[in-house]
């Protein structure tokens, strides 16, 4: 291989390390798993409860996949559960949600989105993600000492309550996700808050492992010294 090719193909790695974002999940997929219990789709398996399917839902722009059955019936309710998983360890840039709120839409009461991430059958990473008790636009990811959580629209009654957090597991090597939601702590007037948490999963992207990208420029480069000893041979 030429000098320059060598060099050129590196260049694409560098830029591909900072840049190379793919989707697990996005509206294109919807369709594909909707009114099913899982599949796969470009290498990454879904699955949701025994007995309950895929279903899309869309509020004020912001869709999602959520679950049949369940107190709401097309949200992921407490119990209910998104899995997805592929082969070889990725790192989760990005997920997003909809219709999560703080309380009191549609009956519900600061509502909680758990994420909990894994590399096999070691658990990397646990997340909660709830909006603030007082703030519509602003929301915490705690659990994993990582993640940034971005605001969509608004969480009130007329908005899709829609969030995204970046970084959510640091560097972490992940090869599945599974999304619940758990029992609320705050319940106004209420005395329980059975079931008072659900939402939808709008959108997971990753890339791969950094050291992916290293061990590949670094063949690249042994390659180099072998094509500029042979240069300085010929």
């Amino acid at each position: 291989m030429k000098l320059h090719k060598i060099a050129a193909i590196a260049a694409v790695l560098a830029a591909g390390s900072a840049q190379a974002d793919v989707s697990l999940l996005d509206s294109s997929m919807y369709p594909t798993l909707v009114g099913t219990n899982g599949g796969t789709i470009a290498g990454v398996t879904f699955g949701t409860n025994a007995g309950k399917t895929f279903v899309q839902k869309t509020k004020s722009g912001i869709s999602g996949l959520g679950v049949s059955g369940g107190r709401t019936g097309d949200e992921i309710d407490i119990d209910e559960t998104v899995g997805m998983g592929w082969a070889g360890g990725l790192v989760i840039t990005s997920f997003s949600v909809g219709v999560l709120y703080n309380g009191p839409e549609f009956g519900d009461w600061a509502e909680i989105a758990k994420v909990t991430a894994r590399n096999g059958n070691t658990v990397v990473g646990v997340g909660l993600l709830q909006v603030d008790a007082t703030n519509n636009t602003v929301a915490s990811f705690t659990g994993t000492g990582f993640g940034t959580v971005i605001n969509l629209s608004p969480a009130t009654d007329d908005k899709g309550g829609g969030w995204t957090v970046l970084n959510p597991f640091g560097n972490a090597k992940v090869t599945s996700l599974h999304f619940t939601a758990l029992e609320s702590t705050l319940c106004g007037t209420q005395s329980r808050c059975t079931n008072q948490s659900d939402y939808t999963l709008s959108s997971v992207t990753a890339v791969p492992e950094p050291g992916t990208y290293a061990m590949f420029a670094a063949g690249l480069g042994a390659l180099g010294f072998v094509a500029r000893r042979r240069q300085r041979r010929d």
